[in-house]
């Protein structure tokens, strides 16, 4: 339960990473949303937009972390880095052993949840007016 708690944490923190990299997103790019809903983009193709590149930076993310998680348990496995005193532990080096079926949960609620963080950010961008979006450029 201490493991699932640390990940939920570490999950919670990327999904607030992503939601203020797309707001910052949204505000860089106010005048090409103004410019693509002045040419006829509809709200909804809008946030098809930023929703799709929230996704990417999350499958991207998931992916990585996943492979990186994976190799680093393989060569813990493999090779005994971390070495435990034995006069202490009853074990001489950590322990490592992957769940498959943990580890596709774990990626499935990663990239899950970061989809429901990009819809804010995405919403945000849809509710744009054209006509302030380019007022001062």
């Amino acid at each position: 339960t201490v493991m699932f708690i640390i990940l939920a944490l570490i999950i919670v923190v990327a999904c607030f990473n992503i939601i203020s990299t797309l707001i910052m997103v949204v505000m860089e790019k106010t005048k090409d949303i103004g410019i693509l809903k002045s040419i006829g983009a509809t709200n909804r193709g809008i946030m098809a937009i930023f929703t799709l590149q929230g996704l990417i930076i999350g499958i991207t993310g998931t992916l990585t972390g996943a492979a990186g998680g994976m190799a680093l348990s393989f060569l813990l496995k493999t090779y005994p880095i971390i070495k435990l005193p034995s006069d202490i532990y009853s074990i001489d080096r950590l322990p490592v052993d992957v769940q498959w079926n943990d580890a596709f949960y774990i990626i499935l609620a990663s990239i899950s949840i970061s989809l429901v963080s990009t819809l804010y950010p995405s919403w945000q961008a849809s509710r744009l007016n054209p006509v302030e979006a380019l007022r001062y450029e």
